[in-house]
């Protein structure tokens, strides 16, 4: 049968071996003190800087060329994890043990990783600070590395951003030529078109022109067209109801109608000086006299008739010829107008082409510039020195670090009675173990 400790018959053994325990513990408690005092003494010296992010603003997206223009000219983007990290570097810690002239136990100078151990940095939570902690057995050497480190590195930084700037001086005047070249054809191309095109403007004033012409031609043919209509309707009408004759004693009456000129047709290309124009109905010549001898009103009438009659005949076929060269001409002047118009779409096409080409250039020009401008002014400045200030140097320390002989007096304390209990409860086992009998 499974026997059952209990609470009591634990608490009977540990005060059987309550000597033993108390021995044990004693032991482990002289061995941390000697251990405390036979360990060397370290000390901490701590510095404390107040930085900036540099050029964080780089972080958005890149997605145009003024935005690669400005990654360029900026400065390298630095976080205050990545000014933890460079710490460490390689560059600034050589630099603190050349400064202070570091070495090892055996007249050499330290190696950078034995530096880098004896250091830590942290930045302190919720703020721009970053405190560095180095340690070594010299109060004074660890304060010195300290402040030591904290120039080396805003040295370091500030280097660092002005070779950074030195570069985008370089890559931005090298692509300033390329703008420059690309500026100066744009221009040559601008003098060119300018000297062998068409003058847009004199092309807009000759079709403004034409189309005042082509308006004047147009109500020109409206009014022919009014008056050929109206000849043509009296014509109808002196057909069908003829001029009726009066009681007048009209015999051996001498008449004498003057036939009027109509006004002939001129046009810009050509002048044509008509003074006759045939009738083929009735053979009268406009500009001369029709003369007769009338006995009677009938023929009075009559004469009367082929007068009026003729007279709207050779204006209605003078109207219709005018009426053709209108046509003709407003034809003429819309072909103009379209080749025109068609001349200069094609020229302001070209003109907007050339004009945004250059402007084009010139902005691309005028950008590199200014951010050359930007990029000087960058490595000219000590960014590392204005953005990075020791808020707090270190000191040398009084109190040294370690060893903390209360805190290992404690831990031999407690490590002797874990020890020593377990001791004991062991020994007891052994006992029951050999002895069952017992």
């Amino acid at each position: 049968m499974e026997e059952e400790i209990s609470l009591r018959e634990l608490i009977e053994v540990i005060l059987k071996g309550k000597k033993l325990i108390g021995i044990i513990t004693a032991v482990t408690v002289i061995i941390s003190i000697v251990i405390s005092f036979a360990m060397p003494k370290v000390y901490e010296a701590n510095t404390t800087l107040l930085a900036n992010p540099i050029g964080s603003q780089q972080s958005k997206e890149i997605i145009d060329s003024s935005d690669v223009l400005d990654t360029i000219s900026q400065y390298p983007e630095m976080t205050l994890e990545t000014y933890k990290e460079q710490f460490s570097n390689a560059e600034v810690l050589q630099a603190v043990i050349d400064e202070l002239d570091l070495k090892d136990k055996n007249d050499e100078k330290i190696k950078v990783s034995d530096l880098k151990n004896k250091i830590n940095v942290e930045v302190i939570d919720d703020t721009n600070l970053i405190k560095v902690t180095v340690k070594d057995k010299d109060p004074e050497l660890a304060a010195k590395i300290a402040n030591t480190l904290g120039d080396k590195f805003i040295d370091f930084i500030t280097d660092m951003t002005k070779k950074k700037s030195q570069q985008a001086v370089e890559a931005i005047t090298e692509q300033l030529e390329i703008e420059k070249q690309a500026l100066d054809e744009e221009a040559q191309k601008k003098r060119d078109y300018l000297i062998n095109s068409e003058d847009i403007e004199t092309l807009n004033q000759e079709i403004e022109i034409i189309r005042q012409q082509l308006t004047d031609y147009k109500q020109n043919l409206i009014d022919v067209e009014k008056q050929i209509q109206s000849d043509i309707k009296a014509l109808e009408t002196l057909a069908e109801n003829g001029i009726k004759s009066t009681n007048i004693d009209l015999e051996a009456i001498k008449g004498k109608i003057e036939l009027s000129e109509v006004k002939d047709i001129t046009t810009d290309e050509e002048n044509t000086d008509n003074n006759t124009i045939n009738n083929t109905g009735n053979d009268i010549n406009i500009g001369q006299s029709l003369e007769f001898n009338i006995s009677n009103s009938s023929a009075l009438e009559s004469a009367m008739l082929t007068a009026q009659r003729t007279q709207m005949e050779t204006r209605l076929v003078q109207n219709i010829s005018e009426k053709e060269v209108l046509e003709q001409k407003i034809e003429e002047l819309q072909e103009r107008l379209s080749n025109l118009r068609a001349t200069l779409a094609t020229e302001e096409y070209k003109y907007n082409e050339v004009m945004r080409n250059y402007q084009l250039a010139e902005q691309s020009f005028q950008a590199y510039l200014t951010k050359k401008n930007e990029a000087e002014q960058n490595a000219a400045a000590d960014i590392g020195r204005a953005s990075i200030i020791v808020s707090s140097p270190a000191t040398a320390p009084d109190i040294p670090a370690s060893p903390n002989k209360k805190l290992n007096v404690a831990i031999g304390l407690v490590l002797g009675l874990m020890i020593g209990v377990f001791v004991v409860f062991f020994k007891e086992y052994w006992e029951n173990t050999s002895n069952p009998s017992k």
